[in-house]
């Protein structure tokens, strides 16, 4: 395996080309890592208080939908056991 660094912009389609000087590299598979600067991270836009809130609702809508925590009865205990240490294999401490 070989690694390259270089510098790009990510267009507004979500691509990333390499530069013509890697032509071989063309039509390879790649495991890409993206480093973005702190400074460029607040590019994306940030949801409101409301639109949390409205995503937040429409999730909790579709798992109460879904029934995935229909079989529970005792939510408690249910809690309670979810949240009991178990031992871990190799650590007898």
């Amino acid at each position: 395996m070989q690694a390259i660094e270089l510098a790009t912009t990510i267009s507004m389609q979500g691509g990333i080309a390499l530069p013509a000087n890697f032509k071989a590299l063309y039509g390879r598979e790649a495991r890409i890592i993206v480093l973005v600067d702190d400074g460029l991270a607040d590019a994306a836009p940030l949801l409101s208080r409301v639109e949390r809130q409205a995503n937040m609702r429409s999730a909790l809508a579709a798992v109460a939908q879904a029934g995935t925590f229909a079989q529970i009865d005792d939510a408690s205990a249910w809690q309670r056991e979810v949240r009991t240490d178990r031992p871990q294999a190799g650590r007898e401490d």
